[in-house]
């Protein structure tokens, strides 16, 4: 499973370099047509890997019966944020703000970093703290019952 995970990072990580890359031009290379191109092309597919990477986890946690409602609900409100940030970057390269794309750039690349940590702190450090209150949870209900 951390494996999957880290290979949707992977083919993400070329495009949060190009996204860095951008956010350092000056002005006028930024919010040149070709430049603005590669940023919508590199949000596409950060975001796609990102949902995908956020599939496989709530997936892995629901097949293993631990609930993935929880999982879903929390992933699920980060993943909404990064594409709330990739919205406000194409907004402010749609207006010709160079700064604020700058801005914008700099931000979903940080929430999108900050994603791929929790997702894969999540299935490495929750997903066996889950599955241990699982097996608490199914211990008390053998008690009950007897």
């Amino acid at each position: 499973m951390t494996d999957e995970l880290r290979q949707h990072h992977r083919r993400c990580a070329p495009h949060l370099t190009t996204l860095r890359v951008l956010a350092a031009e000056p002005g006028s290379v930024l919010l040149a047509p070709a430049s603005t191109g590669a940023v919508e092309r590199a949000l596409l597919v950060v975001l796609a890997e990102a949902e995908a990477a956020q599939d496989t986890v709530v997936g892995a946690v629901a097949a293993r019966g631990d609930g993935p409602s929880a999982a879903a609900r929390f992933l699920s409100a980060r993943l909404t944020r990064l594409r709330s940030a990739g919205d406000d970057v194409l907004a402010a390269a749609a207006a010709g703000d160079a700064p604020a794309l700058r801005r914008r750039l700099w931000m979903f690349n940080s929430l999108a970093e900050a994603m791929w940590t929790v997702q894969i702190s999540f299935w490495t450090v929750a997903t066996p703290l889950l599955a241990a209150a699982g097996r608490e949870r199914a211990s008390r209900r053998v008690l009950h019952e007897s």
